[in-house]
C-alpha cells in the first residue's frame, strides 16, 4: 500500500509538526530564527550535508500515524544503505576519520526519491498554467501563459552553475520577474553583483552597486592577507573608488565598537567585480547598449538563501523595481514572518585552507593544524555591510524579514505559490467585470435616487 500521498499527523506519539519543530531546533544550525531552521530541514541540501552527522537511533523501528478516515499507525523499520565495503572495525574507524563522507552515494539516493514521487515541479518541464523554456540541474526558466510573467529558478551563485544563469537571464523577458531562491546557499560573490547591475537600473552606478566590507586586524588575519595573493585590481577602495592590491586593504584600520569592545577593524572596501579581475570577465552580464529592465520583480524564498544569495536578496530589496519578497514555510508558533535570508557574512573560506596559507608564509603567531577527521569547517574572514539597511553594522547581525508569506503553497506545490505572487500583481480578468458590476450598480443607484429626489421636488412644487 502507498503511504507517500497520506498526512502525518504523529511521529512516534508526538504530532508531527511539533517533532519537526524539535529536531529543527536541536540539528540546524543555518539561522537563529527558528522559522528557518524549520524550514532548512525539509531540503535536500540540509540532508546531503547532514545525513551521516546524528547519533544512532535509539530504536530499531519508527511509528507514523497518518490521516485517513480514522488515524492509522503504522510501524517501520529503519533502512541502512551500505555504500562501501568495510572488511573490519579498523578499517570502519580509519573510513569514519579520515574519509570524506560519501556525498554522491546520498545524492543518488534523494534523487532516485525525488525523481520517483515526482517531488520536483521543475524537473517536470510541464505545467497547464507555466510554459517551460529552458533549464536544468539548479537554474530553471518558466512562462506564465495567461501573464507571460518571468519565473526562474535560481539555486546557487556558484561558478560552475553560471553559464546557465547567465543563458537564462539573457533570455528572460517580461515586465514582471519571479526569481525563487529556495535552497540557495550562495556562491561567488561577483554572481551576485552581476545579476544586481544586470536587474536593477540604479545599481548600473557601480558606486552604488557595491558594498562595504571590513575585517578584525589581528595578527592571524595579516599573516592571511600575506598569504591569499589578490588578483591585480581586484578591491576597490570605497573612499577613493579607486582599485589596489594585497597587503594594503586592511591598512589603515578603523576603531570600531562592538559587543561594548572596541577593536581595530580594516578600512572599509569592496571586490571589484565588473573588470577582469574575477573570471577575466566571465561574471559580468551585458546585453548590448540597450537594456530593458522588469519593471516589477518578486522573489520566494524560505530563509536559507545565504552568503552570496543573501547579499543578492539584501540588496535587490532596496532596487527601484523590486517589490516584495513572498516566504514559503515558517508558520513557527504563528509567527508568519520570517528572515529573508541567512548567514550573510562575506568571505567563507575552509578552515583547512586557511592552515594551507599559514604554512606558505611559516607564520607561527597562533597553533593550529588540520582538522583530523573529515569533519568541515568555515569562517568568515570579514563582514559585509548593507548601508542601506545599516551602514554601522554588518548584514549579519541584523533583521530583514519577508514581506508576505504565501497562505497555501508547499515545496512540492510551487505553482500555487507563484499564482498567488502573480494574482496580487495581475488579478485574474475575472476580478475586472466584477468591480465594473458594482460600479455600474452603485451609479445607477445614485441617479435612480437623483430622480426620486426631483420628482419629489416637483411635487411639493406644485
Amino acid at each position: 500500500m502507498k503511504y507517500n500521498d497520506r498526512i502525518v499527523t504523529k511521529i512516534d506519539g508526538i504530532n508531527a509538526f511539533n517533532y519537526i519543530k524539535q529536531f529543527a531546533g536541536q540539528y540546524s544550525l543555518i539561522s537563529k530564527d527558528k522559522n528557518v531552521k524549520l524550514n532548512s530541514v525539509f531540503k535536500e541540501e540540509f540532508w546531503l550535508r547532514n545525513l551521516a552527522r546524528y547519533p544512532l537511533p535509539s530504536s530499531n523501528n519508527i511509528r507514523f500515524t497518518f490521516l485517513d478516515n480514522n488515524e492509522l499507525t503504522l510501524t517501520f523499520p529503519y533502512l541502512v544503505i551500505m555504500t562501501k565495503k568495510i572488511d573490519n572495525q579498523a578499517s570502519l574507524e580509519n573510513d569514519n576519520m579520515f574519509s570524506s563522507t560519501a556525498l554522491f552515494d546520498q545524492t543518488m539516493v534523494l534523487n532516485y526519491v525525488t525523481n520517483f514521487e515526482k517531488l520536483n515541479w521543475y524537473n517536470e518541464n510541464q505545467s497547464d498554467n507555466f510554459d517551460y523554456i529552458m533549464g536544468g540541474n539548479t537554474t530553471y526558466y518558466y512562462v506564465h501563459k495567461r501573464t507571460k510573467t518571468a519565473v526562474i529558478k535560481l539555486g546557487s551563485f556558484t561558478q560552475e552553475n553560471f553559464q546557465d544563469v547567465k543563458n537564462i537571464f539573457l533570455l528572460a523577458s517580461g515586465n514582471i520577474l519571479i526569481i525563487d531562491l529556495i535552497g540557495n546557499h550562495g556562491g561567488h560573490s561577483c554572481i551576485a553583483y552581476s545579476l544586481l547591475n544586470y536587474l536593477v537600473p540604479e545599481y548600473s552606478n557601480l558606486g552604488v552597486l557595491y558594498e562595504p566590507m571590513d575585517a578584525r586586524t589581528t595578527k592571524s588575519l595579516i599573516s592571511f592577507s600575506r598569504a591569499f595573493n589578490f588578483y591585480p585590481n581586484s578591491i576597490l577602495n570605497l573612499q577613493t573608488g579607486l582599485p589596489f592590491t594585497n597587503m594594503d586593504w586592511i591598512q589603515p584600520y578603523i576603531n570600531y565598537t562592538r559587543g561594548n569592545l572596541t577593536d581595530e577593524y580594516s578600512m572599509k572596501w569592496s571586490i571589484n567585480c565588473d573588470g577582469e579581475a574575477f573570471g577575466m570577465g566571465q561574471f559580468w552580464l551585458k546585453n548590448g547598449t540597450n537594456t530593458t529592465y522588469f519593471k516589477s520583480i518578486y522573489v520566494l524564498t524560505d530563509g536559507t538563501c545565504g552568503s552570496a544569495c543573501s547579499l543578492f536578496l539584501s540588496k535587490l530589496k532596496f532596487g527601484s523595481n523590486f517589490k516584495k519578497a513572498y516566504g514559503i514555510g515558517g508558520g513557527y508558533d504563528g509567527n508568519n514572518v520570517f528572515e529573508s535570508s541567512s548567514y550573510a557574512g562575506g568571505g567563507a573560506f575552509n578552515w583547512n585552507d586557511i592552515v594551507t596559507y599559514y604554512t606558505l608564509v611559516g607564520a607561527n603567531d597562533s597553533s593550529i593544524s588540520y582538522l583530523p577527521t573529515s569533519a568541515f569547517l568555515n569562517l568568515n574572514v570579514y563582514e559585509i555591510y548593507i548601508n542601506r539597511l545599516n551602514p554601522d553594522y554588518p548584514r549579519e547581525f541584523l533583521s530583514q524579514s519577508i514581506d508576505k508569506q504565501v497562505t497555501s503553497s508547499d515545496y512540492f506545490n510551487l505553482e500555487s505559490a507563484f499564482e498567488q505572487i502573480i494574482n496580487d500583481e495581475s488579478p485574474p480578468f475575472g476580478y475586472a467585470p466584477i468591480i465594473n458590476s458594482s460600479l455600474k450598480i452603485i451609479i445607477m443607484s445614485l441617479l435612480t435616487l437623483k430622480l426620486l429626489l426631483n420628482s419629489t421636488h416637483q411635487v411639493a412644487y406644485i
